[in-house]
């Protein structure tokens, strides 16, 4: 019996300096930042940080070697909020909307979450298949329009804006009833193939202008008809916990981006070809990207624009508590420099 206790506390001593051991190796092997985009080419300067691997570049150079930076790609605004909340995600890609949600409910608080910078501004429609839908009034109960997320996303709080100009303020919802949420991939599928009841779909690029393409597929509006100009709609958010705890993670995530943009903005068909070998989409070529990035309404910058128009709607309505005094409030210090709206 004696024999056997020392054979057991043998085994609990060897399994602890086993699992200490693990431990120390996994210290050893340095911090893991994880990093989450969504679908789209408007989050093509996040593919290129991926791609060429910018952000280890800059966190290298800024002695940060170890570091594991682990991407994912979800499919909609609300899996992107929970990874936030949740802790599980470092860096992020959101909606406008998301993101002064997560600030009006989070702000002052240990687990504030706040924008670093913007991503980019590109045109993007409502599309319907329906023939007998030419303005918002057409819709009705026998129509679905898959937005990212029902009543949060962006493309859901410009469908409420357009419906408060065509219906009135007090109808801003009337056609929330109808909406659906699914992601950009598999709504263009839907509304393309015409065999789902999902007919409409407030897209985005490159999917909507796979959709155009589409006999039968027509724009009903344009999101930058509604929000008077273009609006920088996607931003990199990011909790406070990684603001004050690994600033160098934060500067690295910048310089890393800004290399990024000027990749595009100077190699707008390379960039193009980078997005289609990283997706694997077929349906368009490298000259057709090419087209959409060299739009005058498209913007590709850390800094933001147009954002409060957001903000003073969803205050507005109630969807926020808190009205933001200007940009700078749902965006963390580090990008209180940029040229920023």
């Amino acid at each position: 019996m004696q024999s056997l206790r020392i054979t057991r506390v043998a085994w609990v001593v060897f399994v602890l300096a086993v699992t200490a051991g693990l431990g120390a190796r996994a210290d050893a092997a340095g911090p893991e930042i994880k990093v989450t985009r969504q679908y789209g080419l408007p989050y093509l300067p996040l593919m290129v940080m991926e791609h060429e691997r910018l952000f280890e570049k800059h966190l290298a150079r800024l002695g940060v070697s170890d570091a594991k930076v682990t991407w994912a790609t979800m499919s909609t605004t609300t899996a992107t909020v929970d990874g936030l909340l949740s802790g599980s995600v470092d860096f992020a890609s959101s909606g406008i909307t998301g993101l002064l949600t997560m600030w009006d409910k989070t702000q002052g608080s240990a687990s504030e979450i706040r924008a670093i910078s913007g991503i980019s501004s590109f045109p993007y429609p409502l599309l319907s298949r329906n023939p007998a839908v030419k303005t918002l009034r057409d819709f009705t109960d026998k129509d679905r329009i898959a937005v990212p997320a029902v009543k949060i996303s962006v493309q859901a709080i410009v469908l409420q804006m357009a419906a408060a100009k065509a219906f009135g303020p007090d109808k801003r919802t009337a056609l929330d009833a109808f909406t659906v949420s699914m992601g950009h991939p598999t709504a263009a599928v839907a509304v393309m193939s015409g065999k789902s009841e999902v007919n409409a779909h407030f897209s985005y690029p490159p999917y909507s202008q796979e959709e155009l393409r589409t006999p039968g597929v027509h724009a009903v509006l344009w999101a930058n008809d509604v929000t008077n100009g273009p609006a920088t709609t996607i931003e990199v958010v990011t909790p406070a916990r990684v603001v004050k705890e690994h600033p160098q993670w934060v500067e690295a995530w910048l310089a890393a981006q800004n290399e990024a943009n000027d990749f595009i903005n100077g190699h707008r068909r390379d960039a193009a070809e980078m997005y289609l070998a990283m997706t694997k989409e077929q349906k368009l070529a490298a000259g057709d990207l090419t087209k959409i990035l060299a739009d005058p309404q498209v913007r590709i910058s850390v800094a933001p624009s147009n954002t409060m128009v957001f903000a003073h709607y969803m205050h507005d309505v109630g969807s926020i508590k808190h009205l933001p005094s200007s940009w700078k409030d749902y965006f963390w210090p580090v990008a209180h420099g940029f040229q920023g709206s």
